[in-house]
C-alpha cells in the first residue's frame, strides 16, 4: 500500500530558473516477469493482426 500523501506549495512546483517540474508520487510499481511475458503475447498478437488486415486491405 501507499503512504499518506504529501501536499506540495508552489514553491516546490516552480524552481528558481523558471522550469516547471512534475513530481511522481506513489507510482512506483514493480511487475512480475509473468506480466511481462502476458503484456508481450498480448502486443505480438495485436502486430499479427494488424499485418493481416493490412494485407488483406492491401488485396481488397
Amino acid at each position: 500500500m501507499t503512504g499518506p500523501r504529501r501536499r506540495l506549495d508552489r514553491s516546490q512546483l516552480r524552481p528558481k530558473n523558471g522550469a516547471v517540474r512534475f513530481y511522481l508520487q506513489n507510482m512506483v510499481t514493480s511487475l512480475t516477469q509473468a506480466q511481462i511475458m502476458i503484456a508481450l503475447v498480448v502486443a505480438a498478437h495485436a502486430g499479427v493482426l494488424a499485418v493481416r488486415l493490412c494485407f488483406s486491405l492491401y488485396k481488397a
